[in-house]
């Protein structure tokens, strides 16, 4: 996630006679004047520490550089996070149209499973299995919607 504390580089004009490249915590930067455009803002991520020495050498350095990565999250964490309580509302929706039908107990008993999987194995930081839960848990759902005539993508 962006923050102001976010470690950010800021190049303005690159080429031109009076290009600017200032770097630094996105708190330290939004004070500062960078001229007419083109900009382009870099968000670096774990910076090896050549990079880093680079960075304060050809950049206008206002803070010391800093590694982003441990901020961002990865597009599974994402995915999980977005498709968790959609997938289980989904599930909260279909289940009343299947009461009093025996048969699909178990579809439903493994659709929430699944769904507890993806968070569970999220935490445990494996990532692709979280993935992998939540897709499976999301095709039951499309299932049983389907088997009532309803459209999945609803």
């Amino acid at each position: 996630m962006i923050s102001e504390k976010t470690y950010a580089i800021v190049a303005s004009r690159i080429g031109k006679n009076n290009q600017k490249i200032i770097s630094g915590h996105i708190s330290n930067l939004i004070g500062k004047e960078f001229g007419d455009s083109p900009h382009s803002i870099i968000i670096p991520g774990r910076l090896h520490f050549t990079e880093s020495d680079a960075v304060k050498m050809v950049t206008e350095c206002l803070d010391e550089p800093i590694d982003n990565s441990l901020d961002i999250k990865s597009i599974s964490e994402q995915m999980i996070e977005k498709y968790v309580p959609m997938v289980r509302e989904a599930l909260e929706e279909i289940r009343p149209h299947y009461e009093n039908l025996k048969e699909y107990d178990d579809v439903l008993i493994n659709a929430k499973l699944y769904i507890d999987d993806a968070e569970n194995f999220l935490k445990e930081g494996k990532k692709e299995y979280a993935v992998l839960s939540i897709g499976y848990a999301d095709g039951l759902v499309d299932a049983l919607r389907i088997a009532k005539g309803f459209d999945p993508k609803m």
